[in-house]
């Protein structure tokens, strides 16, 4: 009988060690499993946490590349008293051959309106023509009368003609960097930030922004010239005469 029982016993002890056993294995793995899934999870959070960062940087740098010069718009860089009973917008691209002609034959009247404060003048640099260019100079041109408006903008206006008497034929390279630094320097802009601007292509996303504002608005070729939001229609070429017709009228 005693042998018996010892046998039973031991048997009895030998099932409770091996379930002992089992449920520690069974804990064991639930805690394996556990450590795991924590893990993953975290994995997971650190993953949504980086591409957040990554998102708000991205979202930082566009805004940055979006911002205007100093002074100017969304679309444009104004010059004249906000508050002028006549606004004329020109929209222009620098490697345009009529926007030279149409500058060349209206700066003067243009800038006098301005000094007398009687006409509120805004400026639309625009690409359309970078495709006509093998080195996107409708942009290049674009960015660094942006620098010179942002950095020194009484300069802007002599570096404005000065980009369409030095005018390269449409279809070529256009100008190099090297020479648009020099013409907004003669200008009397501040060398070193035309320069930075051009290195960091700081207002050429700006610049598309003005692109678009003019697709936007059904606009379809440079130079279109708005005095109070209507087109102005130059027949036989770009007559100051015409423009200031358009102005007279507005003024009533």
């Amino acid at each position: 009988m005693t042998n018996a029982r010892d046998n039973r016993s031991a048997r009895d002890k030998a099932a409770a060690l091996r379930a002992e056993a089992a449920a520690a294995e069974q804990r064991r793995r639930r805690t394996m499993i556990t450590v795991a899934v924590l893990a993953v999870v975290a994995a997971l959070v650190a993953v949504v946490v980086i591409v957040k960062v990554a998102q708000d940087d991205r979202r930082q740098q566009d805004a940055a590349l979006l911002q205007p010069p100093k002074g100017a718009t969304s679309d444009g860089l104004p010059f004249g008293p906000a508050g002028a009973k006549v606004t004329v917008d020109v929209w222009e691209d620098f490697m345009c051959p009529y926007c030279g002609q149409f500058e060349l034959a209206n700066d003067a009247q243009l800038r006098a309106w301005v000094t007398a404060g009687t006409v509120r003048v805004v400026y639309h640099p625009v690409a359309i023509l970078d495709e006509a260019s093998t080195t996107g100079y409708s942009t290049r041109a674009a960015n660094a009368s942006a620098a010179v408006y942002d950095a020194s903008p009484t300069s802007w206006q002599d570096f404005h003609k000065a980009l369409y008497e030095n005018q390269p034929a449409e279809g070529s390279a256009g100008l190099p960097d090297t020479r648009l630094v020099s013409l907004a320097t003669a200008a009397g802009a501040p060398q070193a930030s035309v320069q930075s601007a051009l290195d960091t292509k700081r207002f050429v996303g700006w610049t598309g922004q003005v692109t678009d504002a003019m697709s936007k608005a059904g606009l379809q070729s440079t130079p279109t010239v708005l005095v109070n939001g209507t087109k102005v229609t130059f027949t036989g070429g770009f007559d100051p005469a015409q423009l200031k017709a358009a102005v007279d009228a507005a003024n009533g």
